[in-house]
């Protein structure tokens, strides 16, 4: 610890007369200055101990990965912990992390992150990084703004070096294939025997109705638990499972939803986003059931955001994430009271 703190006085000592120099000489732009001074914070904090890249990014590799190989087309899951120099910590998918902030919220899923490979919407230096990594593997990069693009050229995110733990969950080259054999092991989980209604539309009845099949055409109310496949509350109308599972908000109206049951199987294709009262999975599911039932249905994305994802309404700054990610697998309880 003395030894780093000897190190980190000696860099807060040595930058500014590096910088200084820099400035003197008019020719050297504003990367070249950076580039100087993470070269000195390498040499002075890491004694010059880190690899760098052509591109100029400097790594170390945490843990080695053993997975699968990563490839430029993939759909990759990350976890992620952001630094700056000093090392603090700005932002982390990790839950750990953020309780030891106190930014933890019960509200957040801290899941890894999805990241499509070869689409312009990973910093470009990360994206150098994930290329040649294996699934399990762990790097600690260095990244300077000029690679915080997302193309060459582009406008930068980060005005000064940052320092990124990356860690390559999985790499999954097909999603849809994906997501079918996530909601079949989520169906031999937990309701082993049941089969799809549709492809990657399962619905199993935990309380039989005792009414009526829901008219279609009609609007009907009902009540709902969301959650991802890994138990993760993440909506509900009901108070009292919102108090359970720590995501109650005076702001939120918890009475019945209502839902527009379609006159015809197709009619949802002819609706907007903007006439949809809920996503398809959930429409789907209240087709099946009738008055005084209650059923619980999981489903593909394809049922519900899709490739969009739906963004959280509300963000902890520390947390990376939030909302409902891209090829997300959803699963429903619903609840329809009786018919008066």
């Amino acid at each position: 610890m003395k030894r780093r703190i000897f190190y980190l006085m000696a860099l807060t000592v040595l930058l500014p007369a590096a910088i200084s120099s820099c400035a003197r000489t008019p020719e050297e732009n504003v990367k070249e200055l950076h580039e100087k001074v993470l070269a000195a914070h390498v040499k002075i904090v890491h004694l010059d101990t880190l690899q760098k890249t052509e591109s100029g990014l400097y790594y170390t590799i945490l843990q080695q990965g053993l997975g699968k190989k990563n490839t430029d087309s993939a759909m990759v899951f990350i976890r992620e912990t952001i630094r700056d120099l000093q090392y603090d910590i700005n932002a982390s998918t990790d839950e750990a992390v953020a309780r030891q902030l106190g930014a933890f919220s019960y509200a957040n899923a801290y899941i890894p992150l999805q990241w499509p490979m070869g689409a312009y919407s990973i910093l470009r230096g990360l994206e150098e990084m994930l290329l040649v990594m294996r699934e399990g593997e762990i790097r600690r990069i260095w990244l300077p703004y000029w690679l915080s693009n997302y193309t060459e050229g582009g406008s930068t995110e980060n005005s000064s070096t940052l320092v990124y733990d990356l860690e390559l969950v999985k790499v999954v080259d097909d999603m849809d294939r994906y997501q079918i054999d996530t909601l079949e092991a989520f169906r031999d989980r937990h309701y082993p025997g049941v089969d799809s209604l549709a492809r990657g539309f399962y619905k199993v009845t935990l309380v039989p109705g005792t009414g009526d099949s829901l008219k279609r055409g009609t609007s009907v109310g009902a009540y709902y638990i969301g959650k991802f496949l890994n138990g993760h509350v993440f909506d509900t109308n009901v108070a009292d499972s919102a108090l359970k599972y720590r995501i109650y908000s005076d702001e939120k109206n918890y009475t019945l939803f209502d839902v527009l049951i379609p006159a015809a199987d197709d009619d949802d294709d002819k609706k907007s986003d903007d006439e949809e009262s809920a996503i398809a999975g959930f429409v789907k599911c209240m087709q099946e059931m009738r008055y005084g039932e209650q059923a619980i249905c999981f489903f593909h994305s394809d049922y519900g955001y899709k490739e969009s994802g739906s963004s959280a309404s509300s963000q902890v700054s520390s947390y990376l994430g939030g909302g409902i990610p891209a090829y997300m697998p959803l699963c429903f309880w619903i609840s329809v009271p009786p018919k008066d």
